[in-house]
């Protein structure tokens, strides 16, 4: 097929050039012109799995309760909250909120019970035995006051229809201007905040890492080839399907979200890779004194090949991030392993007809790229390799048993905020709330008895009492809300003047009815009830620990008919990384086995694909066992490292055995074919690998947390695989000779 591609191409460039251009920009319409176009969406709840039992629960409680994910905690420090004066600005500052558009209600020590609570014409006297006793108030203590006093908090409930990005930060930046006429330090905290300022977050690191992943791109092609058009033609045929890519993207309505963003930062580095064979292939053919045709078409069969199966095996990488029950994650490994395929052909096409129409380069620029000291690394491994094969072999087993050791300690119990690092503003706002109020993660606990009023029942509330007051004992939980919490405030107020329980159920309905702020607390019929409370962030088998207790206990104290379900957006979220961290260990294994059949297939050779695998498994083995030994967790943005490495470090080993066999089929000479394929493809190998591992070594600088363990992985993960490719499988071969299926034709 390579044979009638390279025909056509070459005899009818213009041709396909120009239909590859209509093409080109029909898709360029589409992704950025048309009303269809390419969208950006970073909302955080496109990260919900599909098909859930966890998330249906979560939804029947928003369905039936009110949202728990809308609430905003702002605190203030640095002053005395419970003065009178500060009293005071704090209810100007919730006046001012509460008439702002997506604002439902506000809370703070200014309007607790409608004014009434802190009036400011009670006495001295009296005004200090409000402040004393809203400090241990079962509603109020860290909500509006922390429980040493010395940090107020306004409490901000966003309409329900506040939902997505654009809409969380107009409602923050007017909220944020009424703040910030007051000279108090403030710190927000809250499920709005956290997705708001992590998008904003990400949004950030990709205006500066795409730019930036782009001039690594182009200093280093430019270093290779030192030649304008070593830079250009490489970009056009990469932007060809980039663009191509956005089209498909918005045809398909896939947004740029918050797993997709680095789409293009992947294609790019790969589509580099992919013209650094070709173009050093091209002058190698010219270098062996080929015209500027038979080098062409020679470089699309042979180099295509290989191409061809790097190509799909990177892909299958990518594809086999479809597994997974979370649908951004689906359409970005669809999109990357489409995208890698597409940039296979539009390389292997665009960027032979371009260089068909320009003049070939001079002998001297040539013989600088073929046999300049640039790659003189390559003729240092092969005397390597053959003067030291047991320091080689010695050294690989050593790093496998140091990755196997330190993959023992590999720690997946990871929290909601294990993206942020110590010093993001986000980061240390929520640590600052957490230290000084309590958790602001909700945690959710549902109560259901069946029954109409069930909840009501004196003998019932008592048990859900006792549930709060366990969960409250968790050091990690720092404030409870309940139907109970209320009544009790409500007997004292009037009722019996104590604050506790109600004698009866009748009594305990005749205070709820018409008392606003209960009503998210209970269902419609009062058969369910909720326990609000709110955790720190912890890790996720903290989180399902207490999960498991509260159940526990909750079976315990109540009747066999009461059921109890503990949810809300931090369960889910937790309960969703755990499940992605599974999905993405079995598409990548099912990855593995496909490129291992693959490589079988190709190299019709079992014992061939057998040492082609240890070169790879090392590189992953020793990025996970470094995970354990440097305390990096594994979460679903570095689980989903390996499966995209995994598909881009075994190609220097496609590349490299595809050499190998074509010299080895010209001498039968282990020796003089592994010579030959380093001497050749092992510079374009070093020169591939040193590109891709710039590509991702710039993430190391990010400050945000995935992106910055991302570079690390990927860079270890290519490095360790060059290592292995040309250096330990050279080594396996020339221990093992495995043979190889077809008939030796030495040339003359």
């Amino acid at each position: 097929m390579l044979s009638k591609i390279s025909h056509i191409v070459l005899k009818y460039p213009k041709f396909v050039l120009s239909g590859i251009f209509i093409i080109t920009v029909f898709c360029g319409y589409i992704a950025f012109f048309s009303p269809i176009k390419l969208r950006v969406d970073f909302s955080l709840e496109q990260m919900f799995p599909e098909n859930d039992p966890q998330k249906d629960i979560y939804q029947n409680f928003l369905d039936e309760f009110s949202r728990e994910d809308d609430i905003l905690f702002l605190t203030y420090s640095n002053i005395d909250p419970l003065t009178r004066e500060n009293v005071e600005a704090v209810l100007d500052i919730t006046d001012e909120l509460e008439f702002l558009d997506g604002v439902e209600t506000v809370y703070s020590l200014g309007n607790l019970e409608y004014g009434d609570y802190f009036d400011l014409s009670l006495n001295n006297e009296d005004w200090q035995h409000q402040a004393q006793d809203v400090l241990d108030h079962p509603i109020y203590t860290n909500l509006v006051i922390s429980k040493d006093g010395s940090t107020g908090g306004v409490i901000v409930n966003l309409q329900d229809d506040v939902i997505g990005q654009e809409k969380r930060e107009a409602v923050i930046k007017d909220i944020h201007d009424i703040l910030n006429s007051v000279p108090w330090e403030w710190h927000e905290a809250g499920v709005p905040i956290l997705r708001t300022r992590y998008v904003q977050f990400v949004i950030s690191e990709r205006k500066i890492f795409l730019p930036l992943a782009f001039i690594v791109t182009i200093f280093v092609l430019f270093t290779i080839f030192r030649q304008i058009k070593g830079v250009l033609l490489p970009l056009a045929a990469i932007g060809t399907t980039l663009i191509w890519v956005a089209g498909m993207m918005a045809l398909l309505g896939i947004t740029i979200n918050m797993v997709s963003y680095l789409t293009f930062n992947l294609l790019m580095i790969i589509g580099v890779s992919n013209c650094i064979h070709i173009l050093i292939k091209y002058h190698e053919n010219l270098n062996r004194k080929m015209d500027k045709k038979s080098a062409l078409e020679s470089v699309i069969k042979s180099i295509g090949s290989a191409l061809f199966l790097t190509s799909f095996t990177t892909a299958v990488g990518f594809f086999s991030l479809t597994m997974t029950n979370i649908r951004i994650t689906q359409e970005f490994g669809f999109m990357l392993g489409l995208g890698v395929i597409l940039m296979f052909w539009l390389t292997i096409i665009v960027l032979p007809i371009l260089l068909s129409l320009i003049d070939i380069p001079d002998k001297g620029h040539i013989k600088r790229l073929i046999q300049g000291g640039r790659f003189q690394a390559a003729e240092n491994l092969n005397k390597w390799n053959v003067n030291h094969p047991k320091i080689i072999l010695a050294t690989s087993a050593l790093l496998f048993i140091f990755a196997l050791y330190g993959l023992t300690k590999l720690d997946y119990n990871a929290s909601i905020l294990e993206d942020l690092s110590a010093g993001n503003p986000l980061y240390e706002n929520l640590k600052f709330v957490e230290s000084h109020m309590g958790g602001t993660l909700p945690l959710e606990i549902v109560i259901d008895t069946g029954t109409e009023n069930g909840i009501l029942d004196d003998n019932i509330l008592a048990r859900i009492d006792e549930l709060s007051d366990m969960v409250l004992r968790f050091p990690e939980v720092g404030h409870v809300l309940s139907i109970v919490s209320h009544l009790k405030i409500l007997n004292e107020k009037i009722g019996t003047g104590l604050r506790q329980i109600p004698d009866n159920k009748d009594e305990a309905l005749s205070y709820l009815i018409g008392y606003e702020p209960a009503g998210t607390m209970v269902n419609a019929d009062f058969s369910k009830a909720r326990i609000s409370a709110r955790i720190i962030n912890l890790p996720t088998n903290r989180a399902f620990e207490i999960r498991d207790r509260i159940l526990q206990h909750s079976n315990e104290i109540f009747p066999t008919n009461v059921k109890s379900i503990v949810t809300g957006s931090t369960i889910l979220a937790l309960h969703t990384n755990r499940l992605l961290v599974k999905n993405l260990s079995i598409s990548f294994m099912l990855a593995f086995i496909i490129i291992f059949i693959s490589m079988v297939i190709l190299f019709k050779s079992f014992r061939l694909a057998m040492l082609s695998i240890l070169p790879n498994i090392i590189p992953l083995m020793f990025a996970g066992g470094l995970m354990g030994y440097l305390g990096i967790k594994l979460r679903p943005s570095t689980a989903m490292t390996f499966s995209i490495a995994l598909g881009i470090a075994v190609d220097d080993t496609i590349h490299f055995l595809s050499r190998f066999r074509q010299e080895f089929k010209k001498s039968g000479d282990y020796y003089g074919a592994i010579s030959r394929t380093l001497l050749t493809t092992g510079k374009a190998i070093i020169s591939t690998t040193i590109i891709l591992s710039l590509g991702f070594f710039v993430l190391v600088f990010s400050k945000f947390v995935p992106n910055h363990e991302f570079g690390i992985l990927a860079t270890i993960i290519l490095i360790v695989a060059l290592g292995g490719s040309l250096i330990l499988l050279p080594v396996l071969i020339i221990l093992v000779k495995p043979k190889l299926r077809f008939r030796i034709t030495k040339e003359n």
